[in-house]
């Protein structure tokens, strides 16, 4: 027994994705609109009143019905029911009702009463208000809720694709972030220069291994997690960034932040270790000194993260392989934080500077 996965369902069923797609979205409003003008001139009881009345009399319920049902699509439930404020949406979206309702009695009772031909309409203006307000209701609800379920199946059905990718995505930034960091060469230069200093300095040989062990321990655990402390992510760069140091020489890197201002503050795995990685790629110069300087802090509810990088006096062929890259960072990013979030670089002559801001 199989089963389907359900976004491949959703996908391939025409139907619901006529109802959620946005290349359907002006054939799905002129279908709502037509069966909505079909179901009003069928229902029409004809001859109820004089001449052009006749007709005004089902294009006012169906402009008034049509009204109700995109003004609680589009306004009422994003800006009030999906926000929590339900006691706001309530009393909107009746008093709206109430108000389409007694604009349509004053219509029939006051405006077109001379032009009644059916005896039915003459005896229901002798209705109390309460009943004829109940009674309306009993082809406006369906409307109402047709729309509102309408409108919930859409942004569930965007909810889960958006969730799918950005599941998707962190895999992806997980693996990319592995493959790129833990390669053949680095592994074999790092054990290569942990062989030579075992005979030369053998306490930094093991103060080598311990941050080689420490690094590798973060890649393959702390990256599944959704959120990891910001302290412990910097402290990751500070190991990986003391590793390069052992692979170049006249290379000198600093990362600024206080313990204090961080404390407590959780961020996604990998987002730092993808910018870091970008300014290690970047900067290698076997010619001059090199450098990377990174500076992290909090100000008022906002993480702001900069990494400035020495540029290559001559600029290196296009790479390969470069890991997931600023652009899939971006994409990522959007997908965690919508448009709340700040990515941007700078290239100056001789140095290289990406900002991260991140809300809190």
């Amino acid at each position: 027994m199989t089963t389907e996965n359900p976004y491949i369902f959703l996908k391939n069923n025409i139907f619901l994705q006529f109802l959620i797609a946005d290349r359907f979205r002006i054939y799905r409003h002129i279908t709502a609109c037509v069966s909505l003008l079909a179901f009003f001139v069928l229902s029409k009881q004809w001859g109820e009143y004089e001449g052009i009345i006749d007709h005004w009399d089902w294009i006012e319920k169906w402009l008034g019905v049509t009204a109700t049902f995109y003004l609680n699509m589009y306004v009422l439930i994003p800006r009030f029911f999906f926000k929590g404020k339900l006691a706001t949406y309530i009393t909107i979206l009746t008093s709206w009702v109430f108000f389409m309702i007694a604009f349509n009695y004053y219509l029939n009772a006051v405006l077109w009463k001379d032009y009644m031909i059916a005896e039915e309409i003459k005896m229901a203006l002798k209705t109390p208000i309460f009943v004829v307000f109940l009674s309306n209701l009993v082809y406006v609800v369906p409307f109402i809720m047709s729309s509102t379920l309408i409108k919930i199946f859409q942004v569930w059905v965007k909810d889960s694709e958006r969730m799918q990718e950005l599941e998707r995505q962190a895999t992806e930034s997980e693996l990319q972030a592995l493959r790129s960091q833990i390669q053949p060469h680095f592994l074999f230069n790092m054990l290569n220069s942990i062989n030579t200093l075992l005979y030369i300095d053998p306490e930094k040989a093991s103060y080598t291994i311990t941050k080689l062990s420490d690094f590798l321990r973060h890649l393959l655990y702390q990256t599944h997690e959704e959120q990891v402390f910001l302290s412990s992510e910097l402290r990751f760069l500070n190991d990986y960034l003391s590793l390069e140091a052992m692979r170049r020489d006249d290379f000198t890197y600093e990362i600024t932040y206080s313990e204090k201002n961080i404390q407590g503050i959780q961020i996604p795995p990998n987002i730092l270790l993808i910018l870091a990685e970008n300014a290690v790629k970047h900067s290698v110069d076997s010619l001059s000194p090199t450098y990377i300087y990174m500076k992290c802090e909090e100000k008022e509810g906002l993480l702001h993260f900069s990494v400035r990088n020495s540029v290559p006096l001559e600029p290196h062929r296009k790479h390969k392989c470069s890991g997931i890259g600023l652009p899939n960072l971006n994409r990522r990013l959007e997908l965690l934080y919508g448009e709340r979030f700040s990515l941007s670089q700078e290239r100056l002559p001789q140095e290289y500077i990406v900002t991260l801001t991140l809300p809190l």
